[in-house]
């Protein structure tokens, strides 16, 4: 049956300063930090040094590792004058304790190799094919009838470009490929040897740059599933005989990395000073505060929680892996990602257990209260809140480590999940207040969709359709067209990666007057004329917990209609989004924008009823 998942908070606008002093009263306290000799430990990275590993660096200058109690060396990947080093094989044979690697670490993992992914540190992968910019270019007939420069096999970027092909229907093998030199395709371009290569964000472009090659990429998220970028890892057996030692190390490593990634430009230039710069490039210091760029992009800092790690992401990655004959058995993911409310040990007392309880309904309540009224200015109180209840946590984390029952690791989990929430909604209140709509004006969406139509188009594979639909004479709707042809160009994308076998893309429109009763029934919010966009689909479908959590940029499975919920947010339209979906029949993203001012009224139609009974998720 048709229904929505409600949202409910139990606080509003009564959760002042007073109402939150008992709670702090109760849950702050002095606990004890045991003091650790230092622990020399070895972290080798799989690349050269550079702002790709800023994270690192950042916890070995400002003293986190050694405040954690660890003597950390941090080998590069690629010394210079030597070859290229395998941070898995120094890891398991003991020069090592700690690595760093791309989704590589999967594939090791799943041909036998005992890994514990730590903390994946990019969201993104940065793969993309790049073609010159005075090309059109798609995954489509278009880039077969091309020559593209690819590495062998077994190099991420060529897993991730197979996966891409598989997703929209392409067969690699009919792709007229060119074997690229490691560092070559830049030469390659220059020489027009290739009409595309694949390469990673990190390089490529900006040594294109230099060279005066302009180049355009097509990322490859956008036609499967989405790659986790470099990441960090040991071994299980070490986690397991030192559970306390990796957790520090873990904890020290992610607070580097939000000290370089909020810190940037002092990082870089300490990287530059500190290190070689081993990547050819003639403008060093322009090159490495291009890399911040990146890292922040890759990372999505700050929306994201840095080492964020969603396993059923993990599962679809490691389906697509399989897809393509790069793994032939799936790896058991409950061991191979790091789950920190696991690793603990049975003898807690009951007061740190205590403590923690009131901690986790401390963070609950003032996330709940925080969330329903973010519609309201943040002030110094709430920001202040939120800062205490994370410095709470951290000092908690270690008591948690060594002595907490497996039952009260649970609230420490529900309690970060919902900080992580609180920490994403006063992210959102304050871009929403600091910056006004980037020119809302009357927007024809149905003339937007109309320029947009011979690119959609391109997007898609042989195997899929597309039907538009707009609703003639339809009214003006407050909006910035550029950024809805992005978020239909994106949502399109998304569709097409959950239709593997073929299917068929509706872009519509239609308007509608929504009164009390609808508003409630769409939690529109408020009543009046609305102009909807629809992408609608007949994929797989989602299902119910995936779509309850499809506008949470942190969790969400599909980036791409959370930014759909976001921008309406973002911008202040007025407007709203909604998601159906029925698993099996697929799925319909609806974006719903205010009615712009008109001199002259038309018909409105009544709101929309489906043949279908979907559930339904609405932002």
């Amino acid at each position: 049956m048709s229904r929505r998942i409600p949202i409910s908070a139990a606080l509003g606008a009564s959760a002042t300063k007073a109402t939150l002093v008992p709670w702090f009263a109760l849950v702050l306290g002095t606990l004890p930090i045991a003091a650790n000799a230092e622990t020399k430990l070895g972290l080798q990275l799989h690349r050269e040094p550079q702002f790709e590993f800023a994270g690192y660096y950042a916890a070995l200058w400002q003293g986190f590792y050694q405040a954690a109690g660890l003597d950390v060396e941090i080998k590069p990947g690629t010394p210079p004058g030597a070859g290229s080093v395998d941070p898995v094989r120094e890891v398991t044979e003991g020069r090592a304790q700690f690595g760093t690697g791309t989704l590589q670490l999967l594939v090791r993992a799943a041909q036998g190799q005992s890994l514990l992914l730590l903390v994946p540190v990019f969201q993104q992968s940065g793969a993309a094919v790049y073609y010159p910019a005075d090309r059109d270019l798609a995954l489509d007939a278009s880039l077969l009838a091309g020559r593209v420069g690819r590495l062998p096999a077994s190099n991420i970027l060529d897993l991730e470009l197979r996966t891409a092909l598989h997703g929209v229907g392409i067969d690699p093998e009919n792709v007229k490929s060119v074997a690229l030199e490691p560092g070559g395709a830049i030469d390659d371009f220059a020489g027009r040897r290739v009409d595309a290569a694949v390469g990673s964000a990190w390089e490529l472009p900006w040594l294109a740059r230099e060279r005066g090659i302009l180049l355009r990429a097509l990322e490859l998220s956008s036609y499967s599933t989405e790659f986790y970028g470099d990441s960090l890892f040991t071994l299980q057996r070490l986690a397991g005989a030192d559970p306390s030692m990796v957790r520090r190390f873990r904890e020290a490593s992610i607070k580097g990395w939000n000290y370089a990634l909020q810190r940037p430009d002092e990082i870089a230039a300490r990287i530059l000073a500190k290190l070689p710069v081993q990547v050819p490039v003639s403008d060093p210091v322009g090159f490495a505060r291009y890399q911040t760029e990146v890292a922040r992009k890759l990372a999505r800092y700050p929306d994201v929680s840095l080492g964020h790690s969603n396993p059923e992401r993990w599962s679809q990655i490691q389906q697509s892996l399989i897809n393509i004959g790069a793994i032939s058995r799936p790896v058991d993911l409950k061991s191979f990602l790091y789950e920190p409310a696991t690793v603990v040990r049975h003898d807690s007392n009951w007061q740190t257990s205590a403590l923690l309880a009131a901690a986790g309904a401390l963070v609950l309540s003032v996330s709940a209260s925080l969330l329903w009224r973010r519609r309201f200015p943040w002030n110094a109180a709430t920001t202040a809140a939120s800062t205490t209840i994370r410095g709470l946590l951290g000092r908690l984390r270690g008591d948690l480590q060594l002595g907490l029952r497996a039952g009260v690791a649970r609230w420490h989990a529900i309690a970060s999940d919902a900080s992580k929430r609180l920490r994403m909604a006063m992210s959102r209140s304050a871009v929403s207040k600091k910056s006004a709509a980037p020119n809302p004006r009357p927007t024809d969406l149905n003339a937007l969709l109309g320029a947009l139509e011979r690119s959609l188009r391109r997007q898609l594979p042989g195997s899929i359709d597309c039907r538009f639909s707009p609703l003639p004479e339809l009214w003006p709707c407050q909006a910035n067209a550029d950024a809805v042809a992005k978020a239909v160009s994106d949502l399109v994308v998304a569709a097409v990666a959950d239709m593997r076998g073929g299917g068929e893309v509706i872009i519509g429109t239609r308007q509608y007057a929504i009164d009390d009763a609808a508003a409630v029934e769409l939690a529109a919010g408020d009543v009046g004329d609305y102009v909807r966009l629809t992408v609608k689909d007949n994929g797989s479908g989602l299902s119910e917990e995936t779509l309850r959590n499809i506008f949470d940029p942190i969790v969400t499975v599909r980036p791409a209609v959370a930014a759909a919920g976001e921008l309406v947010f973002r911008l202040r339209l007025g407007g709203f989004a909604r998601v159906e979906s029925v698993e099996g029949i697929g799925t319909a993203v609806h974006r719903y924008f205010r009615r712009a001012p008109l001199a002259t009224d038309k018909s409105a139609q009544q709101p929309p009823e489906g043949d279908e009974k979907p559930q339904a998720a609405a932002a």
